[in-house]
Formats: C-alpha cells, structure tokens, sequence
C-alpha cells in the first residue's frame, strides 16, 4: 500500500466546511475556497461563520503533507453523499 503521508515539513491546507444539510454544496457553489482562505488568513481568522441562506462554518486545518489522491479515497469509500453536502474539506495552497 503507498504511503500517503511524507516525511517533508511542507502543509497540507484545508478549509473544513459544515452547517446546515447543504452547507458544503452551497459554500462551493457561491464562494472561491481559495479567495475566502485567502481572506481569512489575511484578517488572522480560523473560523467564520457565514448565515445567509444556509449557516455554513468554515475552520482553516493543516496538516502535514497530505496526498490529495489520499483525500479522494476517503471521500471516495469511507463518506456517502448525505455526509459530503454537509461539511466536506476542501484543499486551498497555503499562504
């Protein structure tokens, strides 16, 4: 089996998105991750909270060097669909 973590100092990033049942789906249809990451990191925020439409969360998590193939079959075989429109990670480049 490959291992999907490495021995580099570098990070993984991720803006952990969940709320409300569509929270995850909604915050990627109306928002950039990258740009909201972006702006977050900027203001020192590690959590906000958008209440519009859907209440949604977002919390910035690192890690350390995460292969997003890795990622991809978690959400893949270990997360249903119910669970995913929900809260989801998404992975941003770090700043």
């Amino acid at each position: 089996m490959p291992n999907y973590l490495n021995d580099k100092k570098e990070k993984s990033v991720y803006l952990y998105v969940c709320g409300s049942d569509y929270a995850a789906i909604e915050f990627t249809r109306n928002y950039n991750p990258q740009e909201v990451y972006e702006e977050m990191s900027i203001n020192g925020e590690s959590l906000r909270v958008i209440d519009e439409d859907e209440y949604i969360e977002l919390r910035i998590v690192e890690f350390k060097q995460v292969d997003s193939t890795f990622v991809d079959w978690i959400k893949d075989n270990l997360c249903d669909y119910d669970q995913l429109k929900a809260r989801d990670i998404i992975e941003v480049k770090q700043v």
